[in-house]
């Protein structure tokens, strides 16, 4: 073998002066392509192929699961429904008082809620107004005609002077009313900055509904008055002619007053049936319209529902027959009777339609709950129902 020249050893010095030095050192021709070659990369495992595989296997199963839970499981769905009452005023005005929550069971003739119509309150002071200018009008055309028929029987004489006697009451009971009244709205003002007790209210309200049934019986001593007076004057006398037209006017604005208060009445707003407040749609010290509902009542033991069912099972029940349902939010099966069969066929309601075909017809029936969940306020109105395809009906 032959030794290489000085220029070659220096090439090929150069070409390998990278390779480590414990390597030996070969001719050009034969280690050059090693040198070349790449390094092999490790083998990994397939790790993140196997988590891709987990979860679109998961994935699979929760949509099967779903699938079967909300269209395969179930062959019928309905909703709980009830006899809801829309409950309002007659009458338009300031809701003044409001006297139950939402949630609270109310029985019949409870006290809701009391609307305080203002116009109606100024009009009856106008006509009480009229009414004591008319009743002095009468007071001084009486003592004109006892001036005139001073003559006459004192029998004439004696029922005017008790006339007169009582429409005095009536003046000053009236004017006493009025002195409480403004003492009592002064006191409902310093109960609101806290300058006043509670019991002084009560203690005043208590002498407002006293005056005001002493004013009430005293109109109607009046009313009795008058009749005697009328009754005088009607005999042949001097003068009777002239109280008629007055005493007319008295009656009037008396039976005007007495329209205006039962009208006013109307603003207690009471509960018509036994129940459960479901919704107040307006709070207190809102103007309110005339037959505006204001309360939402739902009628005791009227909770029922309405299930909808395919043409292929409408068969299969009557009424008297027992179905176990699927009814939110409880977690066993409810038995409840059938109690009515549709007469044709429609659509279900938005919120189960999706559980249906497009534009499909059912029929629906009715089913009652058992008496002691139709009571439970887990059991709401709108609350879907649903029938299992292997619950079994009695």
């Amino acid at each position: 073998m032959t030794t290489p020249t000085n220029a070659n050893s220096k090439d090929l010095r150069n070409q390998f002066r990278f390779q480590p030095a414990e390597k030996p050192i070969t001719e050009p021709s034969r280690t050059a392509p090693a040198a070349a070659a790449a390094p092999k990369a490790l083998r990994t495992r397939p790790r993140g192929r196997l988590l891709i595989a987990g979860l679109m296997f998961a994935a699979c199963a929760g949509g099967i699961a779903t699938v079967w839970d909300s269209l395969l499981r179930y062959q019928a769905y309905g909703v709980v429904t009830g006899k809801v009452i829309e409950i309002s005023a007659p009458i338009g005005g300031v809701l003044k008082y409001v006297h139950v929550r939402e949630g609270d069971e109310v029985r019949q003739d409870v006290r809701l809620a009391t609307v305080f119509d203002l116009e109606n309150e100024q009009k009856l002071e106008r006509i009480e107004d009229e009414l004591r200018v008319a009743e002095a009008t009468l007071h001084a055309e009486t003592a004109k005609v006892q001036w005139q028929a001073q003559v006459q029987d004192t029998e004439m004489s004696k029922s005017l002077a008790d006339f007169y006697e009582g429409a005095g009451q009536v003046f000053e009971t009236n004017g006493d009313l009025g002195v409480i009244r403004n003492e009592l709205e002064r006191t409902k003002a310093l109960i609101e900055s806290k300058a006043a007790r509670e019991v002084d209210l009560k203690t005043q309200v208590i002498q407002e509904q006293a005056q005001q049934e002493k004013l009430a019986s005293v109109q109607q001593a009046l009313k009795v008055l008058k009749d005697r007076a009328e009754a005088a004057a009607n005999s042949p006398r001097l003068g009777a002619e002239q109280l008629a037209p007055l005493v007319a006017k008295v009656d009037m604005l008396l039976n005007e007053t007495k329209r205006i208060r039962d009208w006013a009445s109307q603003g207690e707003l009471r509960a018509p049936v036994n129940g459960t407040v479901l919704h107040r749609h307006h709070p207190a010290g809102e103007c309110v319209k005339s037959h505006e509902p204001l309360f939402s009542v739902i009628e005791e033991s009227s909770l029922e529902i309405e299930l909808y069912l395919p043409q292929e099972i409408t068969d299969k029940y009557k009424v008297g027959d027992t179905v176990k349902l699927k009814i939110e939010p409880f977690t066993d099966l409810v038995p409840c009777k059938v109690t009515a069969i549709g007469t044709e066929h429609r659509q279900p309601p938005s919120n189960i339609e999706v559980f249906y075909r497009k534009d499909v017809k059912l029929l629906p029936i009715r089913v009652q709950p058992p008496a002691e969940l139709a009571g439970d306020k887990r059991m709401s109105i709108g609350a879907v129902a649903k029938l299992p395809h292997f619950a079994g009906r009695g």
